[in-house]
């Protein structure tokens, strides 16, 4: 008796096991995916947010940076859960500490104020804060 030729392959086809064992890998790939989409969102997202709680932060110091009378500071820029413009559900504080002190020469004062800014929100994780300091004149 004689063989027959065996088919080629590609008439041979797919059985049912490799074609389920194929769409559980591809299953498992597009979950990977879909996966680290959304983690790449929340990133985002979060970087986003951390930005703009930052300028708001920013913004807020330079107002104060920029008051031209250093000795009405405190009384004009502290606040404590002031809602932030453009930012629903942000608050901000400002704090203010002027620090006096006698300078080496007598009769002179050292005199500076740190200026610590603070806003917190939904999406945040801790609050974003920044501390600077400026003499007065």
């Amino acid at each position: 008796m004689r063989k027959q030729p065996r088919k080629q392959l590609c008439e041979q086809g797919f059985t049912l096991i490799e074609m389920i064992v194929s769409v559980v890998i591809l299953s498992v790939a597009i979950l990977a995916l879909s996966t680290s989409t959304t983690r790449l969102v929340r990133v985002a997202v979060s970087a986003e947010t951390n930005a703009l709680a930052l300028q708001a932060v920013e913004d807020r110091i330079s107002e104060v940076r920029l008051h031209p009378i250093y000795q009405q500071l405190d009384s004009l820029y502290t606040e404590s859960g002031v809602a932030v413009p453009h930012m629903d559900g942000f608050t901000r504080d400002t704090k203010l500490d002027r620090i006096i002190k006698e300078g080496e020469r007598a009769g002179k004062f050292i005199d500076y104020t740190r200026i610590t800014v603070s806003v917190d929100g939904p999406g945040l994780s801790v609050p974003v804060s920044r501390t600077i300091t400026i003499g007065g004149f």
